[in-house]
């Protein structure tokens, strides 16, 4: 399930796991019904060839990928936002993966200290290692890797997390 494509895994969890019909998940979705059936139709193959133990090629449909592009750009439009509201401005690169792209922004845009103690604490090294290191108190690298959660927090969901709780919006204000 996880190597499947985040729209079309969404579709097939929708169907058989909350039993859903495909006309409820494209309302759900705003999609079209058709969209939900290529879909279905693309996890169901790609999930017999990973069965099978082979390489699962993507069908990529017209309505499923119409609906995909569409979802981009509705991301891209929420993290720009999202950003924006952090004085950070997202140049997007149309061959990259959207999800990396807004990590490497939001670790550039980190204030250089912080920066400085999450790469130190990513090497797997303590905090009194961290504060010997750069020769600052245990106290201030607490400080700072508070400091490094609290801007993370106001990191834009990634496209999967961001579809999953656009599906539930819906679902709640019907």
């Amino acid at each position: 399930m996880g190597q499947l494509p985040p729209l079309t895994r969404f579709v097939f969890l929708l169907n058989r796991v909350d039993d859903l019909s495909y006309q409820q998940i494209a309302d759900r979705l705003g999609i079209e019904t058709r969209a939900v059936e290529c879909g279905m139709a693309e996890a169901l193959a790609m999930i017999a060839t990973f069965l099978d133990r082979g390489t699962p090629l993507r069908w990529r449909r017209k309505p499923l990928a119409l609906a995909e592009i569409d979802f981009r750009r509705r991301h891209r439009a929420y993290c720009k936002r999202r950003l924006r509201l952090l004085g950070i401005h997202v140049a997007w690169d149309d061959d990259g993966d959207d999800d990396q792209t807004v990590s490497r922004i939001m670790l550039r845009a980190m204030p250089q200290p912080l920066r400085e103690t999450l790469a130190l604490h990513r090497d797997h090294l303590t905090f009194e290692q961290i504060a010997t290191r750069i020769n600052i108190s245990r106290w201030t690298v607490r400080w700072r890797m508070r400091g490094v959660v609290g801007y993370l927090t106001l990191k834009p969901k990634t496209f999967e997390e961001w579809l999953y709780s656009t599906g539930s919006r819906r679902l709640w204000s019907s």
